[in-house]
């Protein structure tokens, strides 16, 4: 058959994609499945050689570097995506790619039976990792070109090799500030120690300190402040952050000025961190210590590292002396685009804060978890108006399609997990109980659909059609959209396949109701009735 020909009996674009979204999660789920079974360094038995660490520990610098590198030339590249697609739908249509599969299968199944006989091996397995490594590579190289013919790979490289140079620095520079700040604890322990000890005695009589052993506490409790506690991770974290940023909007920023935000960022999320050191000893010593240890500890790095990073692109944005060009006239009429896209999405990062809010105090302060829903109330209620002119009215089929999705989400769900919110429940008055039921429900049911619909099919399913997703009508559809939201969506709740199969059920509502009211039905029944079974059964942990 000659291109001509094959290009008359070429698949359908819906066909190429999902073929596309297969062969990439196949290639995906492979390496993570590799990755799993491979050890860097328990390959072989006793102690490793010095050159075998090496090699292992060099390859392992290589795989982050490529991830971080991989995460940043997707940024890059997202102002081109379109085009990007484009170029692959054409030349995909006529590509040959079942051999290609069959050759990138065949060798995934021998590299992960080679694994067992080289974890067995008794002394270095110096050839056989080398040739299983040169096997890995050649199955990477055949998913590629199952994906898209060699042709595409060249010219895609042309044009993106200024991104893909960038891409990786960017990748080299993030793992080596990550290293740095793993390795460097010696450089800066006593000042973070020091500086801990300080704040905390202020106004606190029984802090003290032991340095030799890096142990800070009051009263009887006491934490050890190893090298991730130092700061330079999260210092680390800042400025490769930073960095990106500041490159990626170099256009719309004046330099040398905006480089002075890379120390200042240093140093705020330094001070931070030792903020956060006084108040985890301070809340172990007179509130919990499970709340500062397993809640306080693990996510107010987070909290910290994320509002530095926002707020110093805020203001690289809105500071005159950051500015390439000058700031438009707070008198002039507002951006509708940017005022929908805020609508849409900043009830989603309220739910977001409130999450990790309640994390934060973990399960021993279930109040203060609940009543945090507060915060993405008040973003609906300040973007009522915005929001209110994305619904229409709909009919009885997305109420029956999320009833369906939550009978579906309920008779799927695992053997009940063990919770202890049943046996917290029993110890609160009634009255209480019934309360925090009520919150519980109302944000579970009602809230977080609405929420989370606003983000997933009210902006995000349409900016992944157009980068003007004003002008995209909610029911629009594309395969990318659907496929993309979906998996997101997914991703976002713990039963990932469920989660996807959930938001593409939602996602059909939408195109059916042509209104994002259809979605948000569909997800409020769904949520309802699981809230509803989850009390009338005490299974607790669907909620």
């Amino acid at each position: 058959m000659n291109i001509g020909d094959r290009a008359a009996h070429a698949p359908k674009t819906w066909r190429i994609g999902a073929r596309g979204a297969a062969l990439a999660l196949l290639l995906l789920v492979e390496i993570v499945l590799l990755d799993g079974a491979y050890s860097f360094r328990d390959i072989v038995g006793g102690a490793p050689s010095p050159a075998w660490r090496v090699f292992n520990d060099t390859l392992q610098v290589l795989v982050y570097v490529a991830l971080y590198a991989g995460i940043a030339f997707c940024f890059l590249a997202f102002a081109q995506s379109r085009a990007i697609v484009a170029d692959w739908l054409t030349d995909a249509r006529t590509h040959r790619w079942g051999r290609w599969l069959g050759a990138q299968t065949v060798l995934f199944l021998g590299l992960l039976a080679a694994l067992s006989a080289l974890s067995g091996a008794n002394a270095t397995p110096w050839a056989g990792v080398s040739l299983w490594m040169a096997a890995a590579g050649a199955m990477v190289v055949c998913a590629v070109i199952a994906l898209a013919p060699i042709s595409f790979w060249f010219g895609f490289a042309r044009k993106h090799a200024g991104h893909a140079i960038v891409a990786l620095a960017f990748g080299a520079l993030t793992y080596a500030a990550i290293e740095f700040s793993r390795n460097s604890w010696h450089d800066l322990s006593a000042a973070t120690l020091y500086t801990s000890h300080w704040l905390l005695q202020l106004y606190e009589p029984s802090a003290f300190i032991d340095v030799p052993n890096r142990m800070l506490g009051a009263l009887d409790f006491r934490v050890i402040i190893g090298a991730p506690c130092s700061g330079y991770e999260g210092v680390g974290l800042v400025l490769g952050m930073m960095s990106f940023y500041i490159f990626a909007f170099r256009r719309d920023l004046r330099f040398p000025h905006v480089l002075v935000l890379l120390p200042l960022g240093a140093l705020t999320i330094w001070v931070l961190n030792a903020v956060r050191l006084t108040l985890l000893v301070s809340m172990g010593a007179h509130v919990s210590p499970e709340v500062a240890i397993n809640g306080f500890h693990s996510q107010a790095g987070w909290v910290f590292f994320l509002t530095v990073t926002i707020s110093l692109m805020l203001i690289a944005h809105r500071a005159p002396i950051f500015r390439a060009h000058p700031v438009v006239d707070k008198k002039q009429e507002r951006d509708p685009a940017l005022y929908l896209a805020a609508a849409l999405l900043t009830p989603f990062a309220a739910l977001m804060a409130a999450r990790i809010g309640g994390a934060v105090f973990g399960d021993s302060s279930r109040w203060a978890g609940v009543l945090l829903i507060a915060i993405p109330v008040a973003t609906i209620w300040i973007y009522r108006d915005a929001i209110r002119g994305q619904l229409a009215k709909i009919g009885a089929e997305p109420w029956l399609v999320g009833l369906a999705v939550g009978g579906l989400w309920i008779v799927t769900e695992p053997a009940a997990e063990t919770s202890t919110l049943g046996a917290w429940l029993e110890t609160q008055p009634p009255a209480a109980a019934a309360a925090w039921l009520a919150l519980r429900i109302f944000g579970f049911a009602l809230i977080v659909p609405i929420v989370e619909e606003l983000a997933f099919r009210g902006y995000l399913h349409r900016a992944l059609i157009s980068r003007r997703f004003e002008a995209v009508a909610p029911g629009a559809f594309t395969w990318v959209a659907l496929i993309v939201t979906s998996v997101l969506f997914g991703a976002l709740h713990g039963r990932w396949l469920a989660g996807a199969l959930a938001g593409a059920a939602f996602a059909i509502t939408l195109y059916r109701s042509k209104t994002l009211s259809g979605a948000i039905a569909a997800h409020v029944a769904a949520n309802g009735i699981i809230a509803i079974y989850a009390v009338m059964m005490e299974r607790w942990e669907l909620l």
